[in-house]
């Protein structure tokens, strides 16, 4: 089995653009930002729910109104998200579970809605550490 792909196959996954992708749901969830790259506008966040696609880890298109600076990784954020999908053909989808077995029907992105910092510190009670040690 080759790990290569046909050209024709190739050729198919490059060729989705943008207006491929059709919006098949909303989600929402908790999670934090594992990694933030300003200059493309994505930003890769690890969520502690599974998404309805089977994915704890995304990477998020940021829409250009907000401002990633503000950003802050290891704290809990609430997001909103838009999960769309570019389906591939057929016949593309029979070479990937033939060949490869790869059960993948369709090329997911996925954009930020909304995100909400959430105050996670002020839901936790102190905790007491006793030392066991004896002087």
């Amino acid at each position: 089995m080759s790990s290569e792909l046909p050209e024709w196959a190739e050729k198919e996954i490059t060729s989705i653009t943008d207006s491929s992708f059709e919006h098949i749901e909303s989600y929402e969830g908790t999670g934090y930002f594992l990694d933030i790259d300003e200059q493309n506008r994505r930003a890769d966040v690890q969520f502690y729910e599974k998404l309805p696609v089977g994915k704890h880890i995304v990477t998020l298109e940021m829409p250009k109104s907000i401002k990633m600076s503000d950003f802050m990784k290891g704290f809990v954020y609430g997001y909103k998200v838009k999960i769309m999908k570019a389906p591939l053909s057929s016949k593309l989808v029979t070479f990937l579970k033939e060949s490869l077995s790869m059960d993948m029907d369709g090329v997911y992105k996925f954009e930020l809605e909304s995100l909400q910092l959430l105050d996670v510190e002020s839901d936790l009670a102190p905790i007491a550490v006793e030392d066991d040690s004896e002087d």
